[in-house]
């Protein structure tokens, strides 16, 4: 296996499907940081790494920078005073350079276009301010390294970013100021700065080490943020779902209670509601004329129709039966009017069948029958749950739709009562109810309902 291979495998790791680096942090750290410079060994993972940490370094190095010039600054005053005389001009121009260097630097990376080249600037910088020490040491005769070895660690640590540039700065620094100081320095002094380059190198190296590893691990937390953050959405989302579900399957109040309260049965007793029950006339005749996708999309238009009528006159659905459709009003205790708006919702069913019927080209009527009287409501099942009422006063409204003409609403007596009389109803009669006994109803519109034996005992 060649050297370049790990190398390799981890450039096309950073290329997979999913963000840049993703694949590659799947290794250990000392397999994606390199032991010598402390830097990614990844292009693309360092070119991240340095673009997320530009504003931060920029920042730092115009700190460092101008504290290391106040500091430069107000030490000639202090020198002087130890001293008891100001340097002279061959000491003062070094000085003055290197506080020119500076400012001209913490200048110049004010500018957009020279923030992009802010290492290089700052290495530029601090060469020549290491070659104006050295200039500096050359005109005090009695000069000594202290301060230089300072400047050269700080060369190193200005803007830790890459290495090689700021190892190349160190040493080249170095070497100028050795140069330049000539016999001012004693050689052991000066021998000093070799083993600070090397020291320097390797604080340096450290540092990109746990600068990156601490960049490796946000990476990783922040991806574990997000992915907690998606399942959180996605399990919000999912919740939501199944609330629609829940409040779309049943009525308000009771899907509020098995929210509340899941393992719950609801169950009321509710004495006073009005049920609406429709048949499609001549369903099984339709069943011989349409395909299978004609008779579903005709039902689907039928019951959406039927769906928004009783959603628009305040009924709730029941159920749908085959061709025959269930709602009742008066579910929600205290509620006024129920028998009125059932009314309303049987003409609403007319209406829309009559319409659906023209549209597709069928000839659609409805038999309706509207009975009130007590029920009993409740949730059956523990997988999917079903809204269902049961009693007499549903099977007399079944009753009563068969015993209705083509076309017709009938209406029972109960319902005359609950309405107040508000109702345009024809002559009562009497109807022979199998299983319910005799019930008076009448139609709605005050024509008389015509006799029809097959369908009265339903």
């Amino acid at each position: 296996m060649s050297a370049d291979m790990p190398h390799a495998f981890c450039h096309a790791l950073l290329h997979c499907q999913d963000s840049p680096g993703k694949a590659f942090e799947i290794m250990d750290d000392k397999q994606q940081i390199a032991p010598l410079s402390g830097e990614f060994r990844s292009a693309p993972l360092e070119r991240s790494y340095r673009r997320q940490q530009a504003v931060a370094e920029l920042r730092q190095l115009r700190l460092l920078w101008f504290t290391a010039l106040a500091c430069f600054a107000l030490y000639l005053p202090v020198e002087a005073q130890v001293r008891g005389d100001w340097p002279g001009w061959p000491e003062l121009w070094p000085r003055l350079g290197i506080i020119s260097v500076g400012v001209l630097v913490l200048l110049t990376l004010r500018y957009p276009a020279v923030i992009a080249a802010r290492d290089w600037v700052s290495s530029a910088g601090l060469v020549t301010a290491m070659a104006c020490y050295g200039c500096l040491l050359a005109a005090r005769a009695d000069g000594s390294s202290g301060a230089l070895l300072l400047l050269l660690l700080g060369s190193y640590l200005f803007s830790p970013c890459r290495y090689r540039l700021h190892c190349a700065t160190g040493m080249l620094g170095s070497l100028l100021a050795a140069v330049l100081a000539g016999g001012s320095v004693s050689g052991l002094e000066l021998s000093y700065l070799l083993p600070a380059n090397i020291l320097s190198a390797l604080a340096l190296s450290g540092l990109n080490r746990s600068r990156r590893q601490l960049y490796l691990q946000s990476r990783r937390l922040a991806r574990e943020v997000s992915r907690r953050r998606d399942a959180q959405r996605r399990l919000g989302q999912a919740h939501r779902r199944n609330l629609a579900l829940l409040y779309n399957a049943l009525p308000p109040a009771v899907a509020q209670q098995l929210r509340d309260r899941p393992g719950s049965r609801p169950v009321r007793l509710l004495s006073s509601v009005t049920v609406v029950f429709a048949d499609i006339v001549g369903f099984s005749d339709l069943v011989r004329q349409l395909t299978p996708g004609q008779l579903l999309a005709l039902l689907d238009a039928l019951f959406s129709a039927f769906d928004a009528a009783a959603e628009r006159r305040g009924l709730e659905k029941i159920k749908t039966i085959g061709d025959a459709y269930l709602a009742v009003a008066g579910l929600t205790p205290g509620e006024s009017g129920s028998g009125l708006r059932a009314v309303a919702m049987a003409r609403d069913l007319q209406r829309a069948a009559a319409a659906i019927g023209r549209r597709r080209q069928l000839d659609l009527k409805l038999r309706i029958a509207l009975h009130t009287g007590p029920v009993v409501a409740g949730v059956l099942g523990s997988k999917r749950y079903a809204f269902d009422i049961w009693g007499e006063t549903v099977n007399i409204a079944s009753r009563l739709q068969a015993a209705a003409p083509v076309d017709g609403i009938l209406i029972s007596e109960a319902t005359r009562l609950a309405c107040a009389g508000r109702l345009p109803l024809g002559a009562g009669q009497r109807f022979e109810l199998r299983g319910c006994g005799v019930v008076t109803a009448a139609l709605l519109g005050g024509a008389e309902c015509r006799r029809e034996p097959a369908r009265q005992s339903g």
